[in-house]
């Protein structure tokens, strides 16, 4: 099996989904030219799955209902953002 480096852009929402090769491993969250970005270790043989994430302000309330991964954190222009994957 091969595995590769690719990557995602991320949206600045509150939560969305991103489809990744089978369970791939993500590596790290950053802004690249002004898009947030993630970078995963895939296999890229493996069929698409819909990973789901919530993004968070400095300050803004993180509800503790839902099982959540903490990702990284970016800066981007003035603002600070959390990124995390939701568990299940």
């Amino acid at each position: 099996m091969r595995l590769s480096i690719f990557k995602y852009t991320v949206p600045i929402q509150d939560e969305f989904g991103l489809l990744l090769p089978g369970m791939g491993k993500i590596l790290s969250f950053q802004v690249q030219a002004d898009v947030p970005v993630i970078w995963a270790l895939v296999n890229p043989q493996a069929a698409p799955w819909e990973r789901r994430f919530r993004i968070f302000g400095t300050g803004h309330p993180v509800s503790a209902d839902i099982p959540l991964a903490f990702i990284g954190t970016i800066q981007l222009d003035t603002l600070v953002w959390h990124l995390f994957e939701e568990l299940s």
